[in-house]
């Protein structure tokens, strides 16, 4: 049985949406929401470019090109696209996150996550199209593409919320180093499946994924909830 692959990243971010609303958080807060949206594609403009030109200048073009240099090179290869899109995405929401209340952060994350899965449903789709891929995949590739764009919200969410609070207590820049070596840290994993393609490794990087992403919720959640309210304003 197969199942139309492009919903389903996107449910994702949907209910992970719906999460922060059970968990307490009725009301979104638009301007913060968006601000994220905009934190999203500011990193993935400057990450991209940083992460590709390197491979570009050895002559790598594709996946099987990486693959082909052996096992060390694939790893570095990760490792280096992991860190890139650690240090470009957790510096851009530090950076623009800082000295905010941690209610902010919550909804700036969120705007970040449910965009990145909107962006990872479609290029999905555009990809398969322009390769003339069928869209339809197993039932269990589909399922774990929502599971994964779940976990990734909270962790968004988790991250910058973290990082907003960090700078307040003091120990922001440690935080963020802390931060942008967990994202790496998934980040290379899923670049080396994606990579390789072993299967084995892919369900090991969702599970040690989804645990990263549950302590994050675990630990910032009840600091977001006894911070007293702001005033609300629009911040950007």
């Amino acid at each position: 049985m197969a199942m139309y692959l492009l919903p389903f990243p996107i449910l994702g971010g949907l209910l992970a949406w719906a999460t922060i609303y059970f968990l307490g958080f009725k009301r979104t807060k638009w301007s913060e929401f968006v601000f994220g949206l905009a934190i999203f594609f500011i990193a993935i403009i400057v990450q991209n470019p940083i992460q590709q030109l390197p491979l570009l200048a050895l002559g790598i073009r594709s996946n099987a090109d990486v693959v082909a240099k052996g096992a060390a090179f694939t790893i570095a290869a990760s490792l280096w696209l992991g860190f890139v899109a650690g240090l470009v995405q957790e510096g851009t929401k530090y950076l623009l996150v800082k000295g905010k209340n941690l209610r902010t952060a919550l909804f700036v994350g969120l705007g970040f996550g449910v965009t990145e899965a909107f962006f990872v449903g479609i290029i999905a789709a555009v990809a398969a199209i322009a390769s003339e891929t069928p869209l339809d995949v197993p039932v269990s590739t589909a399922l774990l593409s929502l599971v994964e764009r779940y976990f990734a919200v909270l962790f968004h969410v988790g991250t910058t919320v973290f990082l907003a609070y960090a700078y307040r207590e003091g120990f922001g820049k440690k935080g963020l180093i802390a931060i942008v070596g967990l994202h790496t840290i998934v980040d290379s994993m899923a670049a080396y499946y994606q990579l390789t393609g072993s299967e084995t490794f892919m369900y090991a990087t969702e599970a040690i994924f989804a645990v990263i992403a549950l302590a994050l919720m675990y630990y910032i959640i009840p600091r977001v909830k006894v911070e007293k309210p702001e005033e609300e304003k629009v911040i950007w």
